[in-house]
């Protein structure tokens, strides 16, 4: 009995989009590079290992800007 290949199925693309430091630079104009890697640096000290948005891939590290955005508003009504 012959057997009918398969369809393929269409894998969906991610919701999420993942930004190096630069790129997260570049989208958001008011940040700046040493900006973004100072909170890295500090990550573990200022919840931003907790919030989400920060994957390592080896050494690189990817940012999703949306959760590293929301992290951020809620570190501007901490220190108000």
């Amino acid at each position: 009995m012959p057997t009918t290949p398969m369809a393929a199925t269409p894998i969906p693309a991610p919701s999420r989009s993942l930004l190096t430091v630069r790129q997260l630079a570049t989208q958001q104009p008011a940040l700046t590079e040493g900006g973004i890697r100072w909170d890295l640096f500090n990550r573990d000290h200022n919840g931003l290992s907790k919030s989400g948005a920060i994957f390592r891939r080896g050494r690189r590290i990817l940012i999703d800007p949306e959760s590293y955005l929301a992290w951020m508003t809620t570190q501007r009504e901490r220190a108000a």
